[in-house]
C-alpha cells in the first residue's frame, strides 16, 4: 500500500513563467465561506503547519479563486505511464492515477500548476 506522509513541510515552489496558469475564478466567499473553504483545506495538512500553510491557502483564494496547495506538488517531472504500471487491484483506479498525472505533465495538460481535469471550465 502507497501511503503519503505529510509530516515535512515541502518547500514552496517557483512557478516557470513559459507554462500557462489557470484563469482567477474570482474571489466571491463571504467570511463564513472562506473560513470553511481554509479549513476543509487544511484538514489534509498536520495541525503543527496550519500557521504557515493557512495564510498561503488564503492568498491563492483571494488571488486565484480557489485553493491549489501549491507548496504540496510534487517536485520534479509527472508523466502518465501505461496503467499497467501503477500499483493497484482494480483498472479504473489505476486509471483514475494516469489521469492525474496526465493532468500533472508539463507537455499535457493546459494548467500544470493547478490540476485543472477539466479543460477551461475546471
Amino acid at each position: 500500500m502507497l501511503t503519503v506522509e505529510l509530516t515535512e513541510l515541502p518547500e514552496c515552489k517557483d512557478f516557470d513563467p513559459q507554462y500557462r496558469r489557470a484563469p482567477n475564478r474570482g474571489y466571491h466567499l463571504d467570511r463564513h465561506d472562506t473560513l470553511v473553504a481554509l479549513k476543509n483545506a487544511l484538514r489534509y495538512v498536520p495541525e503543527e503547519h496550519h500557521k504557515i500553510v493557512a495564510p498561503e491557502f488564503l492568498e491563492e483564494l483571494r488571488t486565484r479563486g480557489r485553493i491549489y496547495g501549491y507548496r504540496y506538488r510534487p517536485a520534479g517531472r509527472i508523466t502518465g505511464l501505461p496503467v499497467d504500471q501503477y500499483q493497484g487491484k482494480i483498472v479504473e483506479a489505476r486509471a483514475m492515477q494516469v489521469m492525474i498525472d496526465n493532468n500533472l505533465d508539463f507537455d499535457i495538460t493546459l494548467y500544470p500548476y493547478e490540476l485543472v481535469t477539466y479543460g477551461e471550465s475546471g
